[in-house]
């Protein structure tokens, strides 16, 4: 089911950042021969204008063919095609499928912040908008008694019983007092996917660096519940999130690339399709907004990436297409294929060097 999951959402995604492109050239009076969801073999066709629209066998993704879009050495005399458009019409082409994935992005997490997304009580909205508060934990430190006791992110924490007495957790502020003065051992009453648990641990000092003088279990809780967020409510969050993601997104990749050239990359925060695959699966269980905020972000990665100045990349075309503009000199369409040809390989590298880290991180 989750496999599924990713899949249409892997789908929806390209085919969406595909459509940007389709959409543009269209409205720039480019020649647009084909528009297809999934990758070949044929399934079913049906030419519409000049323009053939197709589904096809493998679900993967999605591609539009645009007339002289690829760079030869041949006289283009076809006046529709993407090599004779005004280049500004050709820079807003290559640009509008990134955009297309921000703006998809945008309308995702709108929708989220009304289905009801998870949010803490402290976040500055009102107790009418936020329903079905809970104590969860938010982080388990690594050693610790908690991490020991094999308590994890996510536990909902109903009691805890200290000295002979168990107490119900009404606010997160509550543990730390509560296992701070207890003489031995505590026991936590947690519920884990809708089933009971319980767990038995002792404290230990030292577990904080910041504080090593006090007995702690290790693990940091918040109060969260469901927030529900009215229509322009809902836009307003949506927008504010997309700027976030956007600039935490643009940071990121930023950080990786500096790492990668001084060979200190990290790719422990990074996922591919198999990593990517299991935090779908995560976020489903947090419910349908937290299933559209993720896939938000998702896009937003899509479309950043695309905007980097990299061969085979939207942001590499485009760069050609500055140097282009500014030079007023074409290109060599032999070097910029042998450009994209070895950026395109280099990608299909990184991502298998992910995809096994991935692959490595659940059977470790």
């Amino acid at each position: 089911m989750i496999v599924l999951l990713f899949i249409l959402i892997l789908l929806g995604l390209v085919v969406g950042h595909e459509f940007g492109h389709f959409f543009v050239a269209k409205l720039s009076g480019m020649e647009v021969p084909e528009f297809g969801i999934g990758f070949p073999p044929r399934l079913w066709g049906k030419k519409i204008g000049n323009t053939e629209y197709t589904v096809n066998a493998l679900p993967f993704g999605g591609f539009v063919k645009i007339t002289g879009e690829d760079m030869t050495d041949e006289t283009e005399t076809n006046p529709a095609a993407f090599s004779n458009r005004p280049k500004y019409a050709q820079a807003l082409t290559l640009l509008a499928g990134p955009f297309s994935n921000i703006f998809i992005a945008f309308l995702l997490s709108s929708v989220a912040f009304m289905v009801g997304v998870p949010a803490g009580t402290d976040a500055g909205y009102s107790a009418s908008q936020i329903t079905g508060a809970r104590i969860l934990v938010v982080d388990v430190v690594s050693g610790s008694p908690a991490e020991r006791a094999g308590i994890q992110s996510g536990d909902e924490v109903v009691s805890l019983t200290a000295n002979g007495q168990e107490h119900a957790i009404a606010g997160a502020d509550e543990i730390p007092n509560f296992v701070q003065s207890a003489q031995g051992p505590v026991a936590l009453s947690l519920v884990r996917d809708g089933l009971p648990l319980s767990v038995t641990l002792s404290p230990e000092k030292g577990v904080v660096s910041s504080e090593p003088n006090t007995a702690l279990i290790g693990i940091a809780t918040a109060a969260v519940g469901t927030l529900h967020l009215s229509f322009w409510q809902a836009i307003g969050a949506g927008f504010n999130e997309t700027i976030d993601n956007f600039k935490t997104v643009f940071m990121g990749i930023l950080s990786l690339i500096a790492q990668v050239f001084t060979f200190s990359a990290n790719f422990g925060s990074v996922a591919g399709p198999v990593g990517i695959a299991r935090l779908v699966g995560d976020a489903a269980s947090f419910g349908l907004g937290s299933v559209l905020s993720f896939v938000a972000l998702i896009s937003m990665n899509l479309g950043v990436i695309n905007l980097f100045p990299f061969p085979a990349l939207d942001g590499g075309r485009f760069a050609f297409l500055a140097a282009e503009t500014l030079s007023r000199k074409k290109i060599p369409a032999k070097f910029a294929n042998i450009a994209n040809t070895v950026g395109f390989a280099l990608l299909i590298l990184l991502m298998v060097v992910i995809t096994a880290h991935d692959v490595f991180r659940i059977f470790s």
